[in-house]
């Protein structure tokens, strides 16, 4: 695990990963807060929720692979 953290490619992955999870988090929280009037928001937040949970996916499937986790279709001879 330790050789890991010193590959620039799995530090930068992990800050992705983290950066979309706080970006979930708090956009999940905005989605959450109870309404003071009916105006519109000027942002849509589920299509940017979704897109940050995608791509906070991909970013821990990357770090699995990265870790020797076999993740994807395995062809059997």
């Amino acid at each position: 695990m330790i050789e890991l953290f010193s590959n620039l490619e799995f530090v930068i992955t992990l800050g992705v990963f983290l950066l979309a999870a706080c970006a979930v988090g708090i956009i999940g929280w905005l989605e959450r807060r109870p309404r003071t009037s009916l105006t519109p928001r000027l942002i849509p937040t589920t299509p940017i929720l979704l897109i940050f949970a995608f791509i906070g996916i991909l970013a821990l499937v990357h770090m699995a692979n990265m870790y020797g986790i076999h993740t994807g279709n395995r062809t059997r001879y």
